[in-house]
């Protein structure tokens, strides 16, 4: 063999490797990413699924939207719910032997309120009276370690006119429609990473019908995203992880729900404090959104899951106001919590403030053989000093939600009896009477998206009840649900709550699966007034096709 021969050979060889070595990368990389949306009946499965025993117990389900794995694909999903589901396929196709492309389903969602605005956490939905639909779908492509989900909404309500107070309410503007970028996203993945820019709605925390700092109760905001897609296992177990940075606006055709549906944003105040400054400008007033949720698996304890949640969001014009570095303008939460310690006004103008952050930990423990699991989320809220400050008086500014669901196996195959209970409490605590703290969500703008809040749905300072038992039978479903709404108890003399009775279905007929809610509401003392009793119908009817 030539000298001249050996080096092709050589060559051959290096370039064989070189292209093993890429299909293996490829191969690492090329995940797809998808997540499941929020509100959606694969959605609401999963927790349900993990019970049964169906869905590994790896995943703590506490930072959403889930990631589909190759293996979870979403016809997995469908046949963990029901075996009978052989004829419910996605449309997914391959791009050569590069990638794949495929069609989400489509969603037709519709909710009414027969008195006044009611309901929360129905992803797109505005805080309106009467009649509102909403309707999504899309495309979705993976390619090596980019994937790309592009799934608009249309969104139309009539936002009448419903009866107000000084206290609450306002008129409303008429007919309203908007065409959202609902659940879209571009991501370059690497293993069980993911860095990109979404639109998607998040929710953070172990709570099934709330959550404190994040909810799919607002549409989703523009953000900057490195997220797992899958938990990352270490020695000592298993994280979880989402770092996201974004910008929050307001939409003035709508009424502000962190205010009691007031038109409070048309008159904000000048940042210097000197009065107010005429009609809100979305585009000119806007507020930076920071945020890291970070959940942990012990390795010791299997299906007990530890997080915590952070946020912080201020004006984007104070960004970097005073003598703050870029990273404590910018990524503020990982940086001091007391205000003692961090530059919350530190060398900025007289009624100049910085950020707005709130803070909270969270646990779930679940326990599959007995198909129960309790969780709990615990938050503070932006006043506490420093260390002496928080042990002298740790439950001022804070609000909870604690929560417990057991599925009770039936006799008949795969029957299961659902019974789910959950608190929220967002109202201070006693020690509001010699220092307050205000409600959770009504500082430095308002923490909302598009005037809707983006944690806890149920209103500023209020706080709710609600038990629900179902009876499931793969996609069948048929329960009750009984719920108590508090408005704002510590604030007003008059208590005003809301009670409820409703019934929840589900069935699948082909390729459609239909969901509703029928809620029958007595609100007791409405807006505040001591005999002013009203009665409200609430109900929702979603509608699911899969391609």
């Amino acid at each position: 063999m030539t000298a001249v021969e050996i080096m092709v050979n050589k060559y051959r060889i290096s370039l064989l490797r070189m292209s093993k070595l890429f299909v293996f990368l490829m191969g690492f990389l090329r995940v797809t990413a998808q997540g499941v949306e929020i509100g959606s009946t694969e959605d609401y499965a999963l927790r349900m699924l993990q019970l049964q025993g169906k869905l590994d117990q790896k995943y703590s389900l506490m930072a959403r939207p889930f990631f589909k794995e190759r293996h979870l694909a979403a016809d997995s999903i469908y046949k963990l719910i029901d075996d009978d589901s052989v004829n419910l396929k996605v449309t997914r196709k391959k791009l050569g032997n590069k990638g794949i492309w495929g069609v989400f389903p489509l969603m037709i969602n519709s909710q009414l309120n027969t008195h006044h605005p009611y309901g929360w956490d129905q992803p797109g939905f505005i805080q309106t009276n009467g009649f509102q639909g909403f309707i999504t779908s899309g495309v979705y492509t993976a390619i090596g370690p980019l994937s790309i989900q592009l799934k608009p909404a249309l969104l139309y309500a009539t936002n009448a006119d419903f009866e107000h107070s000084n206290a609450y309410g306002a008129a409303t503007k008429g007919n309203y429609s908007k065409v959202l970028p609902g659940q879209s996203s571009i991501r370059l993945n690497a293993g069980s990473v993911s860095l990109g820019v979404s639109t998607e709605n998040l929710w953070w925390g172990p709570g099934i019908y709330n959550s404190l700092l994040m909810s799919s109760n607002a549409p989703g905001f523009p953000h900057l995203t490195f997220n797992t897609t899958r938990p990352v296992e270490t020695p000592i177990g298993s994280f979880e992880w989402q770092l996201v940075s974004g910008k929050l606006n307001e939409d003035t055709m709508l009424l502000r729900e962190d205010k009691n549906l007031t038109t409070t944003y048309y008159n904000p105040r000048n940042y210097d404090g000197s009065g107010y400054s005429g009609p809100y400008d979305p585009s000119a007033k806007w507020r930076y959104f920071n945020g890291l949720t970070i959940t942990y698996q012990p390795k010791w304890i299997k299906g007990l899951f530890l997080g915590i949640n952070r946020v912080a969001y201020a004006y984007n014009d104070s960004l970097l106001s005073g003598t703050s570095s870029f990273f404590h303008s910018y990524l503020p939460v990982i940086f001091g919590v007391f205000r003692q310690t961090y530059s919350y006004g530190l060398n900025l103008p007289a009624g100049k403030k910085r950020y707005k952050q709130m803070l909270s930990l969270h646990a779930r423990y679940l326990f599959p053989q007995a198909h129960t699991e309790f969780y709990a989320e615990y938050g503070w809220g932006d006043n506490q000093y420093n260390i002496r400050d928080f042990v002298l008086n740790t439950p001022h500014a804070t609000a909870y939600i604690l929560g417990a669901r057991k599925i009770v196996p039936l006799s008949t195959k795969n029957q299961w009896l659902d019974v789910q209970a959950e608190l929220t409490r967002l109202s201070q605590p006693s020690d509001y009477i010699p220092r307050t703290a205000g409600n959770w969500y009504g500082y430095q703008g308002g923490y909302t998206q598009q005037s809707r809040i983006i944690g806890a749905g149920i209103g500023p300072g209020n706080n709710v009840q609600t038990f629900a038992t179902t009876w499931v039978h793969g996609w069948k479903r048929l329960g009750i649900k009984l719920e108590r709404l508090q408005h704002d108890p510590n604030n007003y003399p008059v208590y005003w709550s809301d009670y409820s009775v409703g019934f929840t279905g589900q069935q699948r007929f082909g390729k459609w699966i239909a969901s509703s809610l029928l809620q029958f509401i007595q609100s007791k003392n409405y807006t505040w007034e001591a005999g002013k009793d009203r009665f409200n119908f609430y109900g929702t009817l979603n509608l699911t096709y899969v391609f």
